[in-house]
């Protein structure tokens, strides 16, 4: 006799996650996800191995999938490719995150959908074209920033910049990597506030709030705040992004600037940081934490009923 054929456990959502803040969050999804009545499964460093390997050998499968550890962490790579090819749906593809994180690509495209953008001058990698004109430097306006085409957190960014041997020395330290030199813009003031804003896109719905570029302290829109701010310019501008990169889950940071005209900063952060403001000052408000949460899950629900 042959042995019985092992059964295959079916998940409508995985969740896998690598980053010690982020714990609060995905603790959060999984339990909006059970209260739902959806079930959900976390996938951690902890049982990577297991998962992959129930997932290559047809033990398991997820219908939907957030990944947000292999943009960092290689060893999620793999499960996230096999999930791919058995058609797990994803919560950000793979593919289309990796386009949209590469600033100097998306610019373009961005550009080219008519959306308001810092005057930027895009370079070639240092190993590829060590030199910069620096006629076109001197003639850019100042201060500007120098940012490489990839990557997050502020690394390699330089503001404040008026020299052309700041772009060298920031290209230098990077040498394969494409930079950007980008126009600094400086908000308007309203009532004593920069309007600096953060606007999340999560599943087609669009979540503002205040975000102060110096002090990366978030802040909740308030009824008040609806006769000062163009929310639906805001809205009209992410679901613009969302529409190129085909993300589903990202926020961008959009200042309004001394003409009255709201410009795309930073075009596509993921994945978002999602720490607690009830436990980190320059965390996410908790309220709009539960709101992205409600979000995600919402759509996830939806999909699955279809």
């Amino acid at each position: 006799m042959n042995p019985p054929a092992e059964s295959l456990t079916e998940i409508p959502l995985g969740i896998a996650w690598n980053w010690q803040y982020d714990t609060d969050f995905v603790l959060l999804l999984d339990q909006a996800c059970h209260k739902s009545g959806l079930r959900s499964y976390l996938v951690g460093h902890h049982n990577l191995r297991a998962v992959t390997d129930d997932v290559e050998h047809d033990r398991l499968r997820f219908r939907w999938f957030l990944d947000r550890a292999s943009d960092e962490d290689k060893q999620f790579l793999h499960l996230n490719q096999l999930l791919h090819a058995r058609g797990t749906q994803f919560l950000n593809a793979h593919h289309h995150y990796l386009r949209a994180s590469d600033k100097a690509e998306i610019h373009r495209e961005l550009l080219a959908a008519g959306l308001p953008l810092p005057l930027t001058l895009i370079l070639p990698p240092h190993d590829r074209e060590p030199g910069v004109d620096p006629k076109l430097i001197d003639a850019f306006a100042k201060p500007f920033v120098v940012k490489p085409a990839r990557g997050g957190g502020g690394k390699g960014v330089v503001t404040g910049a008026t020299h052309v041997d700041q772009v060298h020395r920031a290209r230098s330290q990077q040498k394969g990597q494409r930079f950007l030199v980008q126009q600094h813009i400086e908000p308007q003031l309203l009532d004593g506030r920069r309007a600096w804003f953060r606007v999340y896109y999560v599943c087609d719905q669009v979540i503002p709030c205040w975000w102060d570029d110096r002090t990366h302290r978030y802040t909740e829109f308030t009824a008040a705040d609806a006769g000062r701010v163009n929310v639906a310019e805001l809205a009209r501008l992410v679901r613009v992004i969302a529409r190129v990169t085909q993300l589903d889950f990202f926020s961008s940071e959009v200042a309004l600037d001394r003409t009255g005209r709201y410009v795309v900063i930073d075009y596509v952060n993921t994945p978002c940081d999602m720490r607690l403001q009830s436990k980190h000052a320059n965390g996410v408000p908790d309220a709009l934490v539960q709101q992205i949460v409600a979000a995600l899950t919402g759509h996830v629900q939806k999909q699955i009923a279809q």
